[in-house]
């Protein structure tokens, strides 16, 4: 085979895995911002349930909120459906024994729009959660999610350092014999 074909296949197929993991971590993110379970979900918004509780809300907050949060869940779910079956067809795609990356590239065009609605659906959210909250409730969110990312980061470069030990210690024991 060509190789300038195989690296061009090799490359769609990583795309297409990050673009899978991707839409997996936006999924979560989205289910535990909406409250559809998960870690810290059943919440609204900011991290979910815990981030809610942390930030010591009154009674009247707590009202705000309740009348904010089923307009979101009810556009996220009306979305839902439709998206998980894209990322399905995705994923078949990628299981596929034969590649083909018009058929990719068209899968990816079709979630997209989707994709990009419940992204704009999920920060017209955030800002109405965050128009409930003081200035100091806010500012202790934005020190939470730092924190997050920040650990998320560091545990990304750690699998990705086991990756490549694992990677160089079986190539060299190949090699080796």
């Amino acid at each position: 085979m060509n190789r300038s074909i195989s690296v061009s296949k090799w490359s769609i197929m990583v795309i297409a895995t990050a673009i899978l993991m991707l839409g997996s971590t936006t999924g979560a993110q989205w289910v535990q911002a909406f409250g559809g379970g998960g870690h810290g979900g059943h919440g609204g918004g900011f991290g979910g349930l815990k981030m809610l509780m942390q930030l010591d809300l009154t009674d009247a907050q707590k009202a705000q909120i309740r009348e904010i949060l089923p307009v979101y869940r009810a556009e996220k779910e009306a979305r839902q459906d439709s998206l998980q079956t894209m990322r399905a067809q995705m994923r078949t795609l990628m299981e596929a024994d034969r590649f083909d990356e018009n058929e990719v590239r068209l899968a990816f065009r079709q979630m997209a729009p989707l994709m990009e609605d419940m992204a704009v659906l999920k920060v017209q959210f955030m800002h109405d959660i965050k128009s409930v909250l003081t200035p100091e409730q806010i500012a202790r969110v934005k020190e939470k999610h730092l924190n997050r990312e920040n650990r998320r980061g560091e545990h990304r470069r750690v699998r990705e350092s086991m990756l490549d030990t694992w990677l160089s210690t079986t190539a060299e024991s190949v090699s080796s014999q």
